[in-house]
């Protein structure tokens, strides 16, 4: 009698123990998300002697930027936009800082809604028709733009997937048709080794330091920036194309000044938090075993 009921005491004992360890596990649950997205975006100025003279801040369309939980899907689109910022400057009648024209479009979806399991966060941003100027000026001088940037379709697509603990980053970009000028003449980008493999997003973060000659002008294609060290984080940025000026001369636009900021085509970004949920602590576990064996103690007796 009694070697049968300590066999049934530990076989309850065994199969609430197991429940236990189970309700003490490793779920997870992506409780946050974030993703944005902007087809163009402009942060430039110009100094003349020292002082700020003009100023283009932008983006096209207008940032899409969503949080959750809260499962979301939006996007926004601005065609034929000319967004043009102009300035007067001594010997000029005017100037355009920045100017654009295109189809700008912008996506972001999330389907993190608190709950346990796998979720997927994106960002997507896309331009058809592309065509900006960089510092037009046109009188009395009558020059072409400093920097003018061509492009058939440009886009770029960031992307955070998975769970707490096994959170993966994708990113990615094309460019097709890009053209690039510099005061009307064309640059030559397969000198500058931007071949066709490049364009089709196959080199991240593909950068050329004083492109085609120019001091302070940085070109990045393809550019990605992942964040994905730590169990309950990851999180990815792509910037189809980035021009970075830092104090890139004017003389040859006619302005004896600089001009610093940069240009982005084609910018997505995404981001997922997670965490375990809260196993059940240790007293309350002994608890569940000191009843269990309670139960199988009286059970054996009858």
């Amino acid at each position: 009698m009694m070697n049968r009921l300590m066999k049934k005491s530990a076989g309850y004992c065994g199969l609430v123990l197991g429940f236990s360890m189970i309700a003490t596990g490793a779920q997870a649950t992506v409780i946050a998300s974030e993703s944005n997205a902007y087809a163009l975006g402009v942060d430039l100025s110009v100094e003349v002697n020292n002082v700020a003279a003009a100023q283009a801040s932008l983006t096209l369309p207008s940032m899409l930027q969503q949080t959750a939980p809260g499962a979301y899907d939006m996007s926004n689109t601005a065609i034929s936009v000319d967004a043009s910022v102009g300035a007067t400057f001594a010997g000029l009648q005017d100037a355009d800082v920045f100017a654009s024209t295109g189809v700008f479009n912008g996506q972001i979806t999330s389907d993190v809604d608190g709950g346990n399991g796998s979720r997927m966060t994106t960002g997507y941003s896309e331009v058809n028709g592309l065509g900006s100027n960089v510092f037009d000026t046109t009188v009395p001088l009558d020059l072409s733009a400093l920097l003018s940037v061509n492009s058939t379709t440009l886009n770029s697509y960031a992307e955070v997937s998975g769970d707490w603990g096994s959170f993966s980053a994708v990113g990615s970009s094309i460019i097709e048709d890009l053209s690039i000028f510099f005061l009307g003449s064309q640059v030559d980008l397969l000198s500058e080794g931007i071949t066709a493999d490049v364009l089709a997003g196959s080199t991240p973060n593909f950068q050329l330091i004083d492109f085609n000659g120019i001091a302070g002008l940085d070109l990045i294609l393809n550019e990605q920036n992942s964040t994905c060290s730590m169990s309950g984080f990851c999180s990815m940025e792509v910037n189809a194309l980035r021009f970075a000026f830092e104090g890139v001369s004017l003389l040859d636009a006619g302005i004896d000044g600089l001009i610093n900021g940069e240009l982005i085509i084609g910018h997505s970004y995404a981001e997922m938090t997670g965490m375990p949920t809260a196993p059940v602590n240790a007293p309350a576990a002994l608890g569940m075993l000191l009843m269990a064996t309670a139960i199988s103690v009286m059970r054996a007796r009858r």
